[in-house]
C-alpha cells in the first residue's frame, strides 16, 4: 500500500519530466533524434508516437537539397544546404536494376525516388528508412525529364495520410487524357482513380495537399491547371489568371508554401529575358499576386533557358537553369539580376526544398495513423 501511494506521489513530478524532456526533444534536429531513438524504449515511445512527430515537423526548418548521381564513384548523393552555411551529405543506396535513381519530389523529410525501370521509392535520408513501392500499372518512359509519366509525394494534413501520385498516359499514344493512380503509405496497394482530360505540360507539383499540374492546349493563354485533393482524391481546374502576354513558357512551383505560377517573358534573339512569379491566394484559392520579377542570365549565344526549378529558401529565392548552374535572388536587395549561387559541378544535379524529419516507414506506424 505503501508503495502504491509512494508511486502516486511521484506521478506528477514524472509527467513533468516527461513533459521537459519531450520540449528538450522538440528542439533537438532530426539527425539526433535518430540516434536518441536507440537509448532507450521509453525514449523510443516518446520519438515515434505520431503527436510528436506531427509537433518536431512544424517547427523544422527548410533546406536546400542537391542531388546528384556522382557517375565517377558510382554514387548518388544528397547534399543538404542549411541556413547558417552548414552543409551535409547522405549517400543513397541504388536499386540493384538500375545505374541511375532520381528525386520525383520531397514531402515533410521524405524522398520520392525513381528510375529508369520505373521503381518507386519512399526514403527518409534522416533515419535511413525506405520503402519501395509494388510496381505501378505503367512505367514505360521513366525518367525525371518526363512530363507524361511521373510521381508526386503529399501529405494529407487533415487524415495525415501520406500518398504518392502517378500520372500517366491514356490508352492513346495520342490520347489528350491522363490517368492517375494513388499509393497511400502504409496499405502495400495501387488503387486507380480514373481518366482525366489534360495531358501534362510539365511534372506537377505538391501543396498542402493538393497536387498541381499545368495541362497546355493550342494556346499558352488556354491553358489550365488541374488539381488533385488528396484527402477526397477528387479533381478541380484552375483557368490560368488573365494577363497581357505569357512570353512562351510556364510552370508550377511552390514558394513561401503556396502555389506560384512562373511565367518567362521575352524571345530567344532579343534580351532580357525576364520571368514573374505570381502567387495564388491562400483565402479564395482565385486571386494571383505579382510577388517577384528579375532578368534570367544569358548563359550562350541566342539561348536562355527555362527554369527547371525554383526554390524559396533562406528568404532568398533559387533557381536552377541547365542541370549544373544554381543561380539566387535576394528580394530584399534593389537588384534584378540574379547571381551564381554555386559553382558548376562536374555532374549534373537537381535541386528540391527539404526539411528533416523523424517521419518513419514503418508499416504499423502508418496503419496507427490511418485508424
Amino acid at each position: 500500500m505503501e508503495q502504491k501511494r509512494a508511486r502516486a506521489a511521484d506521478e506528477p513530478a514524472r509527467l513533468m519530466c516527461d513533459d521537459a524532456l519531450t520540449e528538450v526533444f522538440c528542439r533537438l534536429p532530426a539527425r539526433a533524434l535518430a540516434a536518441c531513438r536507440l537509448v532507450c524504449k521509453s525514449w523510443m515511445s516518446v520519438l515515434t508516437d505520431p503527436h510528436f512527430i506531427h509537433e518536431h515537423l512544424s517547427r523544422s526548418q527548410q533546406k536546400l537539397l542537391l542531388f546528384a548521381n556522382d557517375r565517377v564513384t558510382d554514387r548518388s548523393l544528397a547534399m543538404v544546404l542549411a541556413d547558417d552555411d552548414s552543409r551535409f551529405m547522405y549517400q543513397l543506396s541504388r536499386p540493384a536494376a538500375s545505374r541511375t535513381v532520381f528525386v520525383h519530389n520531397s514531402c515533410n523529410g521524405l524522398l520520392c525516388l525513381g528510375d529508369s525501370t520505373g521503381a518507386v521509392e519512399v526514403l527518409n535520408p534522416t533515419t535511413g528508412e525506405s520503402l519501395m513501392l509494388p510496381m505501378p500499372m505503367y512505367t514505360a518512359g521513366s525518367s525525371q525529364f518526363s512530363s507524361c509519366n511521373w510521381h508526386s509525394l503529399g501529405f494529407c494534413p487533415k487524415t495525415r495520410e501520406h500518398k504518392v501520385v502517378h500520372f500517366y498516359p491514356g490508352a492513346h499514344i495520342d490520347s489528350c487524357k491522363v490517368r492517375c493512380e494513388i499509393y497511400t503509405i502504409g496499405t502495400g496497394f495501387w488503387r486507380q482513380v480514373g481518366s482525366f482530360h489534360g495531358a501534362p505540360t510539365d511534372r506537377g507539383v505538391h501543396v498542402n495537399g493538393t497536387v498541381y499540374y499545368l495541362t497546355k492546349f493550342r494556346y499558352i493563354a488556354s491553358s489550365r491547371i488541374n488539381c488533385l485533393n488528396l484527402e477526397s482524391e477528387k479533381f478541380d481546374v484552375m483557368m490560368l489568371p488573365p494577363r497581357k502576354s505569357y512570353g512562351g513558357h510556364c510552370s508550377l512551383t511552390e514558394l513561401e508554401g503556396r502555389l506560384c505560377l512562373l511565367v518567362v517573358d521575352g524571345v530567344l534573339e532579343g534580351p532580357p529575358r525576364t520571368m514573374d512569379i505570381l502567387m495564388l491566394s491562400d483565402d479564395d484559392k482565385q486571386s494571383w499576386t505579382p510577388r517577384y520579377h528579375f532578368s534570367l542570365p544569358w548563359l550562350m549565344p541566342s539561348c536562355y533557358f527555362t527554369p527547371k526549378h525554383t526554390l524559396f529558401h533562406d528568404g532568398k529565392i533559387w533557381v536552377q537553369l541547365l542541370a549544373r548552374n544554381l543561380y539566387c535572388l535576394d528580394p530584399s536587395s534593389s537588384s534584378e539580376e540574379l547571381t551564381i549561387a554555386w559553382p558548376e559541378l562536374d555532374f549534373p544535379f537537381s535541386t528540391h526544398t527539404f526539411i528533416e524529419s523523424i517521419v518513419p516507414l514503418r508499416k504499423d506506424y502508418f496503419i496507427k495513423q490511418i485508424q
